[in-house]
């Protein structure tokens, strides 16, 4: 567009270069008036532009917010004609979908982690917030029209598209995006819209969702029903593919998941896309308290120290993330900017740890061999108790029952013989006889099987405080952190295949670092909408590289006609690749990310080892308290023995000694790491980094259950079966201390 002498308030303005342009006009720099830029429109539109930028300049709004590029002074031509408008400069700043972006963030924002993403919605929500103070409504929020700083500060451009009132006139907002446009404008005409804060409610969530997510759309997923669902249907439709609610969709593939947030980011975002709420969305300030509140919450990822997240989460979803899609989500710039408190870096093995050191630590957390639970003298009783008494009593008329006996079966004997008496009445009386003989009224029997039962039950019950002491939360410890000194050792290996695994790929990596640097945002590629662009994001195709790796036809509205345009794109992408022999400054600087990566990670290993072992010796300082406990139960069983041995005293009888109860052989600490996954291992056998945006299609292990502790008493836990019931022969995580304790887990 050719200009011609512009002027602001009378003064001449010296246009330097063109810094941006849109459908409307284009922007410049100035150079006689730093810090600020023009803003002229196309002959076609800047009639109908005239009235609302007067309207925003005489409303003074560009002194209500200094991070909003308000109208600022009105520019018109030598003739005094109406051109366009003074703005603020936003200087150093990017699009939005530079940072949410991987690929993009790696390149634009290379030392930007989660926190970052997380100071940045919340500066999002407050510029939202800004806006609506000063009386405007956004209205076409968008990726373009959202900046944001190397420190995370946050701008709007394009204000002049902001809905005002002025005076009594209300200018609207015209245009929109329908990625952002809410569901009951959709498929409407904007022009005639009166937009409402609630409307840039939906458009602030969308945009706070692809940030706290790597930039994935909230309605793209997959459909469970028939047919194709486009991305404004879904909207229209109110789908929250991540929605606990009912939606018919489901997130794509190796995505967050709502509980990777706190409660009330998740409550916001059901919220600002389900139809109950329409018209009382989440307002900005709400978005600025939730968001605050999962800043404080973020914790480092003890397996990668670049990772932040909730702890309130139930695990790391970048780790989760980059398991699924094989490359790092966020990197450090310079492998020397890590604090490295603890070691130092050795270009052979990364962070440099005294492995002997940490093994002599875990070897330091005593475990004995056996446990012997001491059994409690058993207390002396003088008296009987009353049943043996009773038996006394039945003993005394044994002899008397017995003569009885014998006499009646004579006499039944001398009456059948002698007096004709009949042979059913004899039998009867003979039969009364015998059983008056042979009737059971040895009082031992009873008081004997109550001493046997007695010293039964102690020695079940030593045998259960052995087989289930706390020694079990020791070895799991130590088993842990054993098992962290190997994770580390791998690691150490990993780092020293670096270069080496490098070299072999390096025309591959300089071919795919030329592919990630070509985003498939602003391409142009034919039949391929903004919508198009926004479902693939979602899917984390976000350049050529990651086209040309994945099936694009998985996400909806990508056809074969359009899978066809995006694959002759990424042909001529590639077409301009040239292989440098030479090592370049790219080169090295992905070789330290590769080694930033696993230093983080062996810094990682390390602060979860220091912590294993403060809770080994935690632990094992417990079982040194439980082993000089008096057990209750064992003290009243041992009260009950003593009884009976009175009892056998009063009788007479002899009184058995209580046997030596066999120690709990303490299994080897072997035996607890055999049981643990080793998802966190690296074997030898692994590359030490997988190209951005390529999956690692190597054969994973076949998982095993992690060991599990009891929800109600903290013992481990073994995988039991199911044997009746609708679960009968599924495996669950049943409780070592069955059937004292009957916690379960599900596996």
């Amino acid at each position: 567009m050719k200009l011609d002498r512009l002027f602001a308030d009378g003064q001449e303005l010296t246009i330097n270069k063109k810094i941006g342009h849109g459908g409307e006009g284009e922007v410049f720099s100035i150079a006689n008036v730093p810090g600020y830029a023009v803003k002229a429109y196309l002959p076609k539109v800047v009639k109908e532009r005239e009235g609302k930028i007067r309207a925003m300049v005489s409303s003074k709004l560009a002194a209500t917010a200094s991070t909003i590029a308000f109208p600022y002074q009105i520019v018109t031509n030598a003739k005094g004609e109406f051109v366009g408008f003074l703005m603020r400069l936003v200087e150093k700043h990017k699009e939005i979908h530079e940072l949410q972006t991987p690929s993009s963030r790696q390149k634009h924002f290379p030392n930007a982690d989660y926190r970052f993403l997380v100071r940045t919605a919340v500066n999002i929500a407050r510029v939202f917030a800004q806006a609506h103070v000063a009386g405007c409504i956004v209205g076409d929020s968008n990726q373009r029209g959202i900046l944001v700083s190397q420190t995370a500060t946050v701008a709007l451009i394009d204000a002049d598209s902001f809905q005002v009132t002025q005076g009594g006139n209300r200018y609207l907002c015209v245009v929109g995006v329908p990625e952002y446009t809410p569901p009951e404008l959709q498929g409407k005409t904007l022009a005639t819209i009166v937009r409402t804060p609630d409307h840039d409610a939906f458009g602030l969530a969308v945009s706070l969702f692809q940030v706290l997510c790597m930039d994935r759309h909230p309605f793209s997923g997959r459909y469970a029903g028939s047919g194709d669902m486009p991305l404004e249907k879904a909207i229209a439709e109110y789908r929250f593919a991540y929605s606990s609610r009912p939606t018919g969709m489901s997130p794509p593939p190796g995505t967050v998941r709502l509980n990777d947030f706190t409660p009330a980011i998740r409550d916001c975002f059901e919220q600002a896309f389900s139809p109950q709420y329409v018209g009382r969305r989440p307002s900005p300030a709400r978005w600025v308290a939730a968001l605050e509140e999962l800043e404080a919450s973020l914790r480092v990822c003890f397996r990668n120290r670049l990772h932040h997240y909730s702890r309130l989460a139930p695990d790391c979803p970048w780790c989760r993330m980059e398991a699924e899609y094989g490359r790092p989500l966020f990197i450090s710039q310079e492998i020397f900017a890590i604090h490295l408190p603890n070691g130092r870096v050795d270009e052979k093995q990364g962070l440099v740890l005294d492995v002997q050191a940490l093994l002599t630590a875990v070897n330091g957390i005593p475990i004995p061999t056996a446990i012997s639970v001491p059994v409690p003298i058993t207390p002396y009783i003088a008296q009987a108790g009353q049943p043996a008494i009773d038996a006394k009593r039945r003993q005394r008329v044994a002899p008397i029952q017995r003569g009885l006996g014998v006499a009646a079966i004579l006499a039944a004997g001398i009456a059948f013989l002698g007096y004709q008496l009949p042979f059913i009445i004899a039998g009867a009386i003979v039969a009364g006889g015998g059983w008056l003989i042979m009737r059971e009224v040895d009082p031992g029997v009873s008081v004997t099987q109550a001493h046997g039962a007695a010293v039964a039950n102690i020695k079940k019950r030593v045998e259960d405080l052995q087989s289930l002491s706390p020694i079990d939360r020791v070895l799991s410890k130590k088993a842990e952190a054993l098992d962290a000194i190997d994770e580390y050792k791998a690691l150490s290996n990993s780092y020293s295949r670096v270069v080496p695994e490098y070299d072999q790929r390096r025309r591959q990596q300089q071919l795919d670092v030329h592919l990630s640097n070509h985003p498939i945002r602003g391409a142009r590629i034919g039949k391929v909408s903004s919508i198009d662009i926004a479902s693939l994001t979602s899917y984390g195709i976000a350049n050529a590289l990651e086209a040309r790796k994945r099936d694009v036809q998985q996400v909806h509205g990508i056809g074969p006609v359009k899978a066809a345009n995006i694959a002759a794109w990424v042909k001529r992408v590639e077409s301009h690749f040239h292989f440098r022999q030479e090592y370049s400054q790219d080169d090295k600087n992905n070789i330290k990310k590769l080694q930033s990566d696993i230093i983080s990670k062996q810094q990682g290993v390390d602060d979860k080892f220091k912590r294993l072992v403060e809770e080994g010796r935690k632990e094992a300082r417990a079982f040194e308290d439980w082993k000089k406990r008096t057990d209750p139960e064992l003290g009243r069983l041992m009260g009950r023995l003593g009884q009976t041995e009175a009892d056998l005293r009063y009788l007479g009888l002899p009184v058995p000694s209580l046997d030596r109860i066999a120690p709990f052989t303490v299994p080897p600490v072997e035996s607890y790491r055999s049981r643990r996954s080793t998802a966190a291992s690296f074997p030898p056998s692994q590359p030490a980094w997988t190209p951005p945006g390529v999956r690692n299609t190597a054969p994973k292990p076949s998982p095993r259950p992690r060991a599990q502790a009891c929800p109600r008493c903290g013992s481990r836990m073994i995988v039991r079966t199911a044997r009746q019931g609708r679960n009968a022969g599924n495996q669950f995580w049943g409780c070592s201390r069955y059937p004292s304790c009957t916690g379960t887990r599900p596996i």
